[in-house]
């Protein structure tokens, strides 16, 4: 893989110029970073993923931004030979952000300090690459999605208002499942699929972590090409669910399953998840 640097440092500058048009016409979105695990502790791993997923998934509620996903990022590496990890600099940030059509991007920092955590974030301007806002806490080891929350709040309260507002429920209403959810979500990004299906089943149970989990644990079915468990999961989601911009997504996952089932599957599938009651929120 190419890393940032002559001469792919100037294939990307030449690629930014001629993907500017179509990114200023793209809604403003927002590009969050794994976190940094500075001293790689084994028990924070998940949370790399895991922090900027809970907090893409809430941000998905917002009318006002769009959410990176990692499909298009991948694409726009793999078009510049580049990797995550060789996003070092912040020119080079910058410059893939703006081809992702990014106006801001949130990194941070997760470091366990015995039963607590420090979590950092910080915002950065894509057009500048200057840090906006920045913020740090400590809390409960347990409950990572409230700090997460508190420091999320206070870069959203900055002046220069480039994220939207969310409140606290929005992010962690249930800290117990929330932490399950994440872990599912750490153990899916490394592959350990039979693991975060424990975990997104744990955090099914929780009302407001139901329909999302749902979805990865459709995600994680089909990652193993058990399409009949993943289309259960799928047709057990609400018509909004998990929101209104994954609609697609979800619809393009069903339409993937129901190419490897049967009519008869299908239907009786349907029929299955229509007789089970969903949880009250």
């Amino acid at each position: 893989m190419r890393r940032w640097g002559a001469p792919g440092g100037a294939l990307l500058l030449a690629a930014v110029a001629t993907h500017l048009a179509w990114a200023d016409a793209r809604p403003a979105r927002v590009w969050i970073l794994p976190f940094d695990n500075p001293g790689a502790a084994a028990s924070v791993e998940h949370l790399e993923e895991a922090l900027p997923a809970l907090l893409a998934a809430a941000l998905s509620r917002s009318d006002r931004h769009a959410v990176v996903d990692r499909q298009h990022l991948d694409q726009v590496l793999a078009e510049q030979s580049l990797t995550l990890e060789g996003l070092t600099t912040p020119e080079a940030r910058s410059a893939v952000g703006r081809l992702l059509g990014a106006t801001v991007i949130i990194t941070g920092s997760v470091v366990p300090q015995g039963p607590d955590l420090l979590v950092s974030m910080r915002t950065i301007d894509v057009e500048t690459g200057f840090v906006t806002a920045w913020a740090d806490a400590r809390g409960a080891a347990g409950q990572p999605g409230r700090l997460v929350s508190e420091l999320y709040r206070r870069l959203a309260a900055e002046p220069a208002r480039a994220l939207p507002s969310l409140s606290a429920d929005q992010i962690d209403e249930a800290p117990v499942p929330s932490l399950h959810f994440m872990r599912g979500l750490g153990y899916h990004g490394s592959a350990r699929y039979h693991q975060a299906l424990a975990e997104f089943l744990q955090a099914a149970s929780e009302p407001t972590l139901a329909d999302l989990s749902r979805l990865w644990l459709a995600n994680a079915y089909l990652a193993q090409k058990q399409y009949a468990h993943a289309y259960l999961e799928l047709s057990r989601l609400g018509p909004d669910a998990p929101s209104p911009s994954r609609r697609a997504e979800v619809e393009a996952k069903r339409r993937e399953c129901e190419r490897h089932l049967s009519p008869e599957t299908v239907t009786m599938i349907r029929d299955l998840a229509a007789r089970r009651p969903r949880p009250k929120g």
